[in-house]
């Protein structure tokens, strides 16, 4: 569906972090009733399993049960320890079951994934929690059952990364232009120009930012590009000087910025 993902994670490493951070909350009487269970690791390990075999998704089944794991650790944990259950959740949504089982909990009136997002970039920011709600929410793009309810939030969504930009690792920038990427798509599918005209002036800042590596600025560039030549904000482009982007991006010494910078430029004449 030419969406981008970010499909591989170090499922050990996110297993003991969650490890620690559970034993940090046995360890404390206040918190302890936090702290996971056997059961609980048994099943998180069952779900690593599933989600390692990506060439059986189209049979392995996920369960209600593991779903609710995950969120009521995320609901429940204190915000600076969820990035890894977060990570985990960015890997659950890859697999068609996992997609389905949050659509079908949003569904019943829970917003599970809306709370998570808020909790993630809740200010003071933490960085790995912003990091792994972007790329977690730039995985919801895989399946489209969850389509619409990144039509239906993405003001809110792109509004608050960017106002966590400062705080933005090289990682986060990447994560960040490959959300808006996936979000040009999904807006120019839907032919909504609102939303078209936000990703565009998002996108602009990265192209326009020099602090940014290649990869990023790359695929801001791509976004703007599409969002010009199949969306329907052309013309707002142009007002928001997407000519200085371009020739700035013509003389870069790198050749895929270059040659995007002048695809962009044929679009503007």
């Amino acid at each position: 569906n030419g969406m981008l993902l970010f499909e591989t994670a170090q499922f050990e490493g996110i297993l003991k972090k969650i490890t620690v951070f559970s034993a940090t909350l046995a360890s404390d009487s206040e918190q302890k009733h936090l702290s996971l269970s056997e059961a609980d690791f048994s099943r998180l390990a069952a779900i690593v399993k599933v989600l390692k075999n990506t060439s059986f998704y189209h049979t392995s089944k996920l369960a209600d049960a593991d779903i609710v794991l995950l969120l009521k650790i995320l609901k429940s944990w204190p915000s600076q320890m969820m990035f890894p259950v977060v990570d985990f959740l960015r890997m659950f949504v890859l697999h068609p079951d996992g997609a389905t089982l949050l659509l079908k909990t949003i569904e019943s009136g829970n917003d599970v994934l809306m709370e998570t997002f808020r909790k993630a970039v809740a200010i003071p920011v933490h960085s790995p929690n912003v990091l792994t709600i972007l790329k977690a929410v730039t995985n919801l793009f895989d399946n489209s059952c969850l389509h619409q309810w990144l039509k239906t939030h993405c003001a809110e969504i792109i509004d608050s990364f960017s106002s966590c930009k400062p705080s933005f690792s090289k990682s986060a920038h990447l994560a960040y232009a490959t959300l808006l990427l996936n979000y040009s798509v999904l807006s120019i599918e839907s032919k909504d120009e609102q939303s078209q005209a936000q990703i565009l002036s998002a996108a602009l800042e990265i192209a326009e930012d020099d602090a940014q590596d290649a990869d990023s600025k790359y695929r801001a560039l791509v976004a703007i590009g599409s969002l010009m030549l199949n969306g329907l904000v052309k013309s707002i482009a142009l007002d928001l000087d997407v000519k200085s982007v371009t020739s700035s991006a013509k003389a870069s010494m790198d050749s895929k910025i270059a040659e995007v910078g002048a695809d962009i430029e044929l679009l503007t004449r």
